[in-house]
């Protein structure tokens, strides 16, 4: 058997039970594809836990809203509103050439103002109560089996990063809704992992635990 010369390397020997390569190439791609260990949850998924959480929040804000906070700060301000809804309402069922349409008065304006800024804090704090202390899930997410992790760490997101995700998404939620809703899922074309831009802003994703366990 002739043996190696001295000033030639040896050549590794080949071993056919190496893994083979990701595919993508990307190694994230590859753990948030379907069929991957965190498949990404599909869009209608997440919009049915969006639609559960939103239902929820608004019916909990408006009574919050209505029921205490407005009547001490702006006490008359919800007669006054009903007041104003009803004029309106007879000034769209005026035939032929219309007067000017009723206006809102400053207070009520305020009232309206102060009224969505809370409901604004109201709906942030409790997004950011499920990304920080839930698991990354809120109650819509919880019935739906979805929940957000970091693609950094592939595991909770940290608390900072699930306060600037919550902000993120009630930002989309009450900027021009629903535009800042569709704009937000323009990602979508370019992202494998089915990311919305407040999860690529935020370095996260949505996944499904339904799907995260192979079957054996």
């Amino acid at each position: 058997m002739e043996e190696p010369k001295h000033n030639e390397p040896l050549k590794p020997e080949r071993r056919s039970d190496l893994p083979p390569p990701l595919k993508p190439a990307n190694v994230l791609d590859s753990i948030f594809q379907q069929g991957g260990p965190m498949p990404a949850a599909g869009l209608g998924i997440r919009g049915i836990a969006f639609l559960l959480d939103f239902v929820l929040l608004t019916a909990v804000s408006m009574l919050l809203i209505w029921k205490f906070a407005i009547p001490q700060n702006h006490p008359g301000a919800f007669h006054e509103f009903t007041a104003w809804v009803d004029a309106f309402t007879a000034w769209l069922q005026i035939a032929g050439e219309k007067p000017a349409a009723p206006e809102m008065s400053r207070s009520l304006i305020e009232a309206l103002g102060y009224a969505q800024n809370l409901q604004f804090f109201i709906f942030w704090i409790y997004f950011a109560i499920g990304e920080t202390f839930y698991a990354g899930s809120s109650l819509g997410k919880r019935l739906c089996c979805v929940r957000t992790v970091s693609t950094i760490s592939l595991g909770t997101a940290p608390f900072f990063t699930g306060i600037v995700r919550a902000g993120l998404k009630t930002t989309t939620i009450f900027l021009l809704f629903p535009v800042s809703i569709l704009v937000g899922m323009c990602s979508l074309f370019f992202n494998k992992r089915r990311q919305l831009v407040h999860d690529l802003l935020s370095r996260t994703a949505v996944i499904d635990e339904r799907l995260s366990h192979p079957k054996e």
